[in-house]
């Protein structure tokens, strides 16, 4: 068999569905949705917008592409370029762990991936970036330790987890 596995398939489904509804939750989904599409060996995360901006129509916009490999079991993550074809994305182009791409997507320190997406603002609830609320969510879904930062206000070299008052 060349394609993702079963069982990872299964394990994918269930981490992107929470993904995605917690990148669009309902009270926004009229503006943006993300989405993906399972297939044989690959997952293209995409981004449906309205058509013309009628409402009710939704084309689906590609934004990242993660690819099975099944000749040494690893997942490679692409990005979408400005004339939609799919490049290999150099910072980290291979993992065994569908997980540590997902993580890389949602970062995204190189800005390919969530500078193109019309929602931009949806990810992040405020202009310094998520709000404490907001990261514990994220950090729930990808498995992952809310990150510290300086507090703002806060004697200088203080650290708080972000969400801390």
């Amino acid at each position: 068999m060349r394609g993702i596995p079963q069982h990872t398939r299964l394990l994918v489904t269930r981490l992107l569905d929470a993904y995605c509804a917690r990148i669009c939750p309902p009270s926004a989904r009229h503006a943006v949705l993300l989405g993906y599409h399972l297939g044989y060996d690959s997952v293209v995360l995409e981004e449906h917008r309205r058509i013309l901006g009628i409402v009710g129509t939704r084309r689906a916009v590609p934004v990242a592409r993660l690819r099975w490999r099944a000749s040494d079991s690893v997942w490679t993550l692409e990005y979408a370029d400005t004339s939609g074809a799919m490049r290999r994305y150099r910072p980290l182009p291979s993992s065994r762990s569908f997980l540590a791409l997902l993580r890389e997507f949602d970062a995204d320190p190189a800005g390919l991936f969530w500078g193109r997406i019309d929602g931009k603002s949806l990810r992040w609830c405020r202009p310094e970036g998520r709000c404490g609320s907001c990261e514990a969510k994220y950090c729930g879904v990808l498995g992952t330790e809310p990150a510290v930062t300086e507090a703002v206000g806060a004697p200088r070299g203080a650290l708080t987890r972000l969400g801390d008052p």
